[in-house]
């Protein structure tokens, strides 16, 4: 498959490296970062074109909506997938409205290969 750039919005490293190693099951070859703050995502969206960001929800100091609206200031045709176990169905409502291309429970995680595949047509 196609190699792509993957911005990972997450504050634990295990969880992060879950996504990456799912991607790279799905036959995906990867380059990645990891942020876990505005000023980091803000840097990273900066510094380089990605093809995707995941974002979790649920970090310190830091959520998917926040990192929703650091993206649409800065790049906002990047696909947006919120992957996490906890948002509340308003957040995602609203997400949607700001433009999230998707959400994935993590314990759904094995179907993100698929969903990243088909938003990025490859």
């Amino acid at each position: 498959m196609k190699q792509i750039e993957v911005l990972i919005v997450e504050d634990s490293v295990y969880s992060a490296d879950l996504n990456v190693r799912v991607l790279r099951k799905a036959g995906f070859t990867i380059q990645h970062k990891v942020v876990a703050s505005k000023k980091a995502m803000q840097k990273a969206l900066a510094d380089k074109q990605w093809d995707v960001i995941l974002s979790d929800n649920n970090m310190r100091g830091f959520n998917a909506l926040q990192a929703l609206e650091v993206r649409n200031q800065s790049e906002p045709l990047i696909p947006f997938v919120i992957v996490s176990e906890d948002i509340k169905e308003g957040d995602l409502r609203k997400a949607t409205e700001w433009g999230c291309n998707a959400y994935i429970s993590k314990e759904n995680l094995d179907e993100l290969g698929q969903l990243v595949a088909q938003m990025l047509k490859v």
